[in-house]
């Protein structure tokens, strides 16, 4: 009988070693290292070590340029805030100026309420005071508010005094009377209350 052929089991080549140490896969390309160093500056030679003059140049050229890309990241970074707020300012602001062409006709509506002639139809009255109510409705949706006066500290942003009492009955300086409403339109005053001021009786001599 003849031999036994030799069954040697054939042994396969290792996997070619992937960029980090471990096994990898062929056609395959670990891209890992190379995306976390595209936004590092260029590194600097170690102390002592000589340098050749055209790579120092070529170094601090690299450094001047990542210099100028970070602040132009930060300029636009900036123009962009400040497009957003110049957007939400024109929203909120759109109807600033109709806005503020209403308000004598609401102060006139408000004076045919306080000056009603007695004897009036009173369906009639509470016809008007609704509608005055509905008007109000229609100014505070586009964000108008009025400014609180009567109690109140004077303060020359947002109230303008025309007339003063002497009293001692409120510190010098508190709002006793509104003589006409202010209103804010969001955070911007768009028209000064009109007010009369305490202040404290003066002395006889």
């Amino acid at each position: 009988m003849g031999k036994k052929p030799n069954m040697s089991s054939k042994h396969e080549p290792p996997d070619p070693m992937a960029p980090g140490g471990g096994p990898g896969r062929p056609g395959v390309t670990d891209t890992r290292a190379s995306s976390a160093t595209e936004s590092e500056p260029p590194r600097q030679p170690q102390p002592g070590q000589p340098v050749d003059p055209e790579l120092q140049a070529a170094r601090d050229e690299a450094l001047a340029t990542f210099g100028r890309y970070q602040r132009l990241a930060a300029d636009f970074e900036n123009y962009k805030r400040r497009t957003r707020q110049d957007l939400t300012d024109r929203t909120q602001f759109a109807n600033e100026e109709l806005l503020r062409k209403l308000l004598p006709l609401r102060d006139n509506l408000q004076r045919a309420l306080e000056h009603a002639p007695e004897g009036i139809d009173r369906n009639w009255f509470e016809g008007i005071k609704l509608v005055v109510r509905q008007f109000d409705d229609v100014l505070q949706a586009q964000g108008l508010s009025t400014i609180p006066a009567v109690g109140e500290k004077f303060d020359p942003a947002q109230h303008e005094a025309i007339a003063s009492e002497e009293t001692d009955e409120h510190e010098e300086g508190t709002i006793v009377e509104e003589m006409q409403p202010g209103y804010r339109l969001h955070n911007r005053v768009l028209r000064p209350t009109l007010v009369k001021v305490a202040h404290p009786r003066a002395l006889k001599s």
